[in-house]
């Protein structure tokens, strides 16, 4: 399986589009993982059985943030298998070097620039890098 770190970026978007395209190739699985902090919030008080955010076009949904990341995605790939979607509460890096102990394969993008020899990795590129269970692949951004 090869698990994907999606955070909506055009780096995480690259990363899921290069491990559909292998995933076509190989018949891997793909898993997209996006991990998420979640907000403090204040909650004043509300009549029972009523949710004060459940109307809030601003209030984040990673679940269907992620849905929506991959059928995007997925469209661009032609056969592109179905994707397994998985929303994670903490620090990306550490959720997705944990998650990395089931997958075969950890796929991340980075927002770096330049040759790879000088390409700079982001915080969780690098967290995953150095602790990670699987190999890593870093897809640098897309050539324009």
């Amino acid at each position: 399986m090869m698990l994907v770190g999606v955070d909506g970026s055009p780096a995480s978007r690259e990363a899921l589009r290069w491990a559909l395209a292998q995933a076509v190739k190989t018949g891997d699985t793909v898993e997209a993982t996006m991990a998420w902090l979640r907000e403090p919030e204040f909650v004043a008080a509300a009549s029972m059985g009523v949710h004060p955010h459940a109307d809030n076009p601003g209030h984040r949904h990673p679940a269907r943030e992620l849905h929506a990341i991959v059928e995007e995605v997925r469209a661009t790939v032609p056969g592109a298998p179905p994707v397994t979607e998985v929303t994670i509460t903490g620090d990306a890096g550490t959720a997705l070097a944990q998650a990395s102990r089931q997958a075969d394969l950890l796929v991340v993008g980075t927002h770096g620039h330049g040759r790879l020899a000088e390409l700079v990795l982001g915080s969780v590129a690098a967290d995953c890098l150095r602790h990670a269970t699987c190999p890593v692949v870093v897809v640098p951004p897309a050539r324009t």
